[in-house]
């Protein structure tokens, strides 16, 4: 297995952020890996208003959101020995956490997966499949390993 140096947890609180984190911490754990978690403000519909603008209130409201994330992400990281650098980035995601991995030099971006449908999957796309396109170093897409029913 390869020995990571660099590694940009994105994380977004979500379940699948979660899982993404905990599916991490062996490679974390080591205590010789610089670890990085980022979260982006997305500034798409999901913020805007129908008339499709931006206000600045609105930005300032999500940015203050995904900081508090962001901050559980490093605490309980930190919970467990791990010093995580944090950063926050606006944009689009796959675009942010790219860009990111870049100027840290990551040799590893570890990503969550979340199941949608193919519609969905066409109308917002998938983060995971745009980073294969950008990156220039490995990608983990942490997944939880189906439960046996």
């Amino acid at each position: 297995m390869q020995n990571f140096e660099t590694i940009l947890l994105a994380y977004d609180g979500s379940e699948e952020g979660r899982v993404a984190l905990r599916r991490s911490l062996p490679l974390l754990n080591t205590g010789q890996v610089a670890v990085h978690l980022m979260a982006v403000v997305a500034l798409n519909g999901a913020v805007a208003t129908a008339e499709g603008f931006y206000t600045e209130s609105m930005y300032e409201c999500e940015r203050a959101r995904v900081e508090k994330i962001l901050a559980e992400g490093v605490d309980m990281l930190a919970s467990r020995g791990i010093h995580a650098q944090s950063y926050v980035r606006a944009g689009e995601p796959a675009h942010q956490i790219s860009r990111l991995a870049t100027e840290l030099g990551a040799d590893l971006v570890v990503v969550g997966h979340q199941r949608r449908g193919l519609l969905a999957r066409w109308w917002q796309g998938s983060i995971g499949a745009s980073l294969l396109d950008r990156l220039d170093c490995s990608l983990l897409v942490a997944q939880e390993p189906p439960v046996d029913e």
